[in-house]
This record gives structure tokens, sequence and C-alpha cells, in this order.
């Protein structure tokens, strides 16, 4: 059975399994970087939030041999499972947005690739960086502070707030660095699984001359790299320049001029492994940056494509 059989089998079976007022709706959401994913939505009447349940995975232990009937019991058991949850509460948490000050306080910024998301992006505030764009979201979090998902912020918002983006970024950026910071360890460190460390004011002596910098949580960590100052903190913890290798969406790794290999080979190095080891939505560029001492910024490096 392909993928779209399933799909709709699936939906037919959890359609006749629910109660009249459950409603249950087969849904296509476009992802980072083009992907596309599907899910079910499973909404009851009187509530105004529906938890949504991503079908690849089911998708996988069904080809496995996992009999339909055990994965929509399986989705059954997810959505009670949600339910359990306030929804109510998480309702009147997205509710807030509908001022600035409400909402200020759960403004994050995350950085991805322009040109891949080019349709996600529209209508969308952004800060653009070479190949680049710095977006905001919104946190949406239960009760206990556990963060439930993210809504990226429209133009319609800071239309609505009657704000300027230049205060919505500002707020943004702020409560990023405040909750995020920027953090690093050597690549040799990092892949002997040792935790991240508070970025200091002089990075220690890297075998590989490969330093990782990313947040406190690691989430997103790449976007610390592209906020304010943080290009020329960077540089004068190296005390030299440096070039800048996007690994994920999570971290970058940069290296010092003094340590690094040809550009070339940097270049090729950062798109083998987008193609063979980072899933597709959780690559930011092929491209590499170099760090200009004339202007303290990030830039492409053109001479290696």
């Amino acid at each position: 059975m392909y993928y779209n059989e399933f799909r709709e089998e699936l939906l037919r079976m959890m359609k006749e399994q629910a109660d009249e007022k459950l409603q249950i709706e087969l849904m296509e959401r476009q992802k980072l970087n083009g992907q596309i994913r599907y899910a079910l939505m499973i909404r009851r009447e009187e509530n105004p939030c529906a938890p949504v349940i991503y079908l690849e995975e089911f998708y996988d232990s069904f080809c496995l041999g996992k009999p339909l009937e055990q994965i929509a019991e399986k989705l059954w058991l997810i959505y009670n499972e949600e339910m359990k949850d306030d929804l109510k509460y998480l309702y009147d948490h997205i509710s807030c947005m509908l001022t600035f000050a409400d909402a200020a306080p759960g403004l994050y910024v995350r950085v991805m690739h322009s040109g891949k998301n080019r349709d996600l992006l529209q209508d969308t505030p952004c800060r653009y960086i070479q190949d680049l764009a710095l977006t905001i979201y919104y946190q949406v979090k239960l009760m206990d502070g556990q963060v439930r998902g993210t809504v990226m912020l429209r133009d319609e918002h800071t239309q609505d707030w009657s704000v300027s983006v230049e205060e919505v970024f500002d707020r943004a950026i702020s409560n990023t660095l405040q909750t995020e910071g920027m953090y690093w360890n050597t690549l040799e460190a990092v892949l002997n699984h040792e935790k991240l460390l508070p970025f200091p004011q002089k990075l220690s002596y890297s075998r590989t001359g490969l330093h990782v910098v990313s947040g406190k949580t690691g989430v997103w960590g790449a976007t610390v790299a592209f906020l304010p100052g943080a290009a020329v903190r960077i540089y004068e913890a190296l005390g030299e320049a440096y070039y800048l290798l996007p690994s994920s969406i999570h971290e970058v790794i940069v290296i010092p001029f003094s340590r690094a290999v040809s550009k070339q080979l940097l270049a090729q190095t950062v798109r083998d492994v987008n193609r063979l080891e980072i899933p597709e939505e959780e690559i930011l560029s092929d491209n590499i940056y170099i760090y200009n001492t004339q202007n303290g910024l990030l830039e492409i490096v053109t001479e290696a494509e």
C-alpha cells in the first residue's frame, strides 16, 4: 500500500470509529525547507484547539508489518493523551497574541534559509542575512511552562498591534538572548558527548581547530550566531577572522583562518554533510561564510562555489 492509500484508509478507519461529535481531517502542512508533511487533525466540537498527529512514522511502522488496526488504536491513545492537556488554556494562551504587550514575553527569533522557504516566508516579518532569514515566532506553552508548539509571526500580527516591526524584532531578539545565550565547545568535545559551555571571552585550544556554537538548549541554536553582536563576539574570542560553517539549524561550526583548509574543501564538506547526514528540514545552508574584519559582518564565500 502506497503512502497516499495508507493515509486515506487510515482516515476512513478513524472516522468509522469516531463518535458523531468528532471531526477528523487529513491535513497537508508545509514545513521547513519546502518539506510537505501529512497529519490527522481530530477536533471535538466544543474544543477550540485540536491535536494534530503527523503520519510519517506510522506509515514506516505499517511498512514494517504493523497492522492498520493497531496503528489506529495507537492514534486514539495519542489523541486521548493529548486531550489531557488543557486545550482551553492553550487557546487562551494563543489569544494573548491579540496584543503586543501580552505577546511580547513569548516572542523569539530563529534563522532559516530564505530561498528554500520562500513560500513559508510570504507575509512574514523577516531580516535577511545573506541567503538566510531571521524570523519571529511565538512560543505556546502549557501551564507548567513546557513548550507545546510555536506560531510563526505574520505581517497581520504587527499591523494589528500597531507597533513597528523593528520594535517586535528587538523584543524577540532580547528574549532569545536571555533564554538561549551563546554556548560553545570544541568539536572533539561535542563528539565525545560533552556539554556545551557558556561562551567565554577567549576560546580554548581545539585539536581540530573546529568550535561548535549554539544556544543553551541546542534547539534552533544556529540562530544565536546570527544575532546582533554575535559575529564580532566570536571574532574577539578567536582573536582572528574565521569561517562559519552552517552545520544545521541547531548549531554552526567556526574555524579560525589559521586552522582552516581550503575554502573549496570547506564548502564541499558542508554540501556533503547536508546531503548525507542532515535531515532536509534541518539544513540551514550549503554556503560557508567568512567574517569580514572591515565591516564586522558575515558574508558568503562566493569563491568557493
